[in-house]
């Protein structure tokens, strides 16, 4: 049986067999293309170190997703090392909450997802040396490249 089409229009008949070609081959010459990523991008807020209680300068976070990373060291009495921090709002002057709460010597990293605003920390501490570091995280795509 013919196709009406076809033999309706002498040109289609001759370029069908091309046409077929084509697409069999678009259609096996790409790899599926792989899928995007997601990923944190971390930027330095800040960083403090000391011995004793501070309350640190304000820094402004605009993405509200901040990375703790914090450790104590040479505690003078033993057992008797404390290291409270606490994330504080620069605008409200309030404290928003205590992000690590540890005795002794140690090391941790804390993540916190507040709302976007200018921060500050408190340290307080006795008996023990302490360091701290503040990333703000952002949310990224990575694409793949062809």
């Amino acid at each position: 049986m013919k196709c009406p089409l076809l033999s309706a229009c002498p040109l289609l008949a001759s370029l069908c067999p091309f046409l077929v070609l084509v697409l069999l081959l678009s259609s096996c010459s790409q790899p599926p293309s792989k899928p995007a990523q997601q990923t944190v991008i971390w930027e330095r807020a800040g960083s403090w170190s000391g011995r004793g209680d501070v309350e640190t300068n304000s820094f402004p976070a605009a993405s509200g997703y901040l990375r703790f990373t914090w450790e104590t060291s040479n505690e003078t009495k033993p057992g008797e090392g404390r290291f409270k921090l606490i994330l504080g709002s620069s605008i409200s002057g309030r404290q928003i909450l205590v992000v690590v709460d540890s005795k002794g010597v140690g090391r941790d990293v804390a993540y916190v997802s507040e709302e976007a605003r200018t921060f500050y920390i408190k340290v307080e501490s006795a008996n023990v040396d302490w360091k701290v570091i503040v990333d703000e995280g952002f949310s990224a795509t990575i694409e793949p490249k062809d």
